[in-house]
Formats: structure tokens, sequence, C-alpha cells
């Protein structure tokens, strides 16, 4: 079976999909993964704040509360040094 790449130029990614990836950015600056590129906390908040979508648990704005918090530790440790 032959894999085939098919391109739209007209879709867009989900909003689950954007925030999810957020989600993973996240967890990269956590592990301090050589994979995070150029990833910042305030980045990946502004993504996720974008892609919110339905929240009818309230899980996803958790997580940017999480974040946010994420973002001023750093800013604080960074200030330290």
């Amino acid at each position: 079976m032959l894999a085939r790449v098919v391109r739209d130029s007209e879709s867009r990614p989900s909003e689950s999909f954007l925030f999810a990836t957020a989600v993973a950015g996240v967890g990269m600056l956590l592990r301090e993964s050589e994979h995070k590129g150029k990833a910042t906390y305030a980045a990946l908040l502004e993504q996720a704040r974008a892609a919110k979508g339905a929240d009818r648990d309230g899980y996803r704005s958790e997580f940017m509360r999480l974040t946010e918090m994420l973002a001023l530790l750093e800013r604080q440790i960074a200030a330290r040094q």
C-alpha cells in the first residue's frame, strides 16, 4: 500500500488539533526537549486561547491557567539570573 500526501489549500487545522499542539508544546518546554524549537509559553498560550473552542468541562481553561503560571514562573526565574 502506497501512502500519498493530499494537499488542500482551503483546509485549516481544527481547533482541537491546534489546541493539542499547544499542549504538546508545553510538554516539550517542561521536559526541556531538544525538539521544542523556538516555542515559548507565551506563544503556546496564545495558540491555545485562539483554539479554545467548546470547553464544556473547563479542562482547556484550566490548561491555559496552568500555562500562564508556568510563563510567570519562567519570567521570575529569568529575572533572578
